[in-house]
């Protein structure tokens, strides 16, 4: 990346994402996050795109889950990104809310303690997903 990314006045609403949290008595729930991006030349001499600010991660990994699996009830075992990159995967909330999400679709998993989620693979197709470890605590 290059040191100085100059900014552009052009403006674009954050991205929006889901996230899955522990609340203080351990039951998990689904709640909005967004994401701030600011148009900004990123890679001159290529024209200006949205960028967020890049935060810290921990480490990166792919995760492989097999058509028909499913997780029993289970905290997040890393504060982490998901990214859905191939497949469908469904998270339930202890709550009993639930999300699915389609290839192309990212979820902030932060319910690492508590009850936890029950995650799926929906659908007849392996789900791929790229994981994101973040750093301990929010932000």
């Amino acid at each position: 990346m290059a040191a100085t990314a100059e900014t552009v006045t052009t403006q674009r609403p954050p991205l929006a994402f889901e996230r899955l949290y522990a609340d203080a008595d351990g039951e998990s729930h689904f709640g909005p996050v967004s994401v701030a991006i600011t148009e900004r030349l990123f890679a001159p001499p290529a024209r200006a795109f949205w960028i967020s600010p890049l935060a810290d991660a921990a480490r990166q990994g792919f995760l492989l889950v097999p058509a028909g699996w499913v997780g029993t009830l289970h905290p997040s075992p890393i504060r982490m990104w998901i990214f859905v990159l191939a497949g469908a995967m469904e998270f339930e909330a202890s709550d009993g809310e639930r999300r699915p999400l389609a290839a192309g679709s990212a979820l902030l998993l932060e319910d690492t303690t508590g009850k936890g989620h029950v995650s799926r693979v929906i659908g007849t197709d392996d789900a791929t997903l790229a994981a994101v470890q973040l750093p301990e605590g929010r932000g």
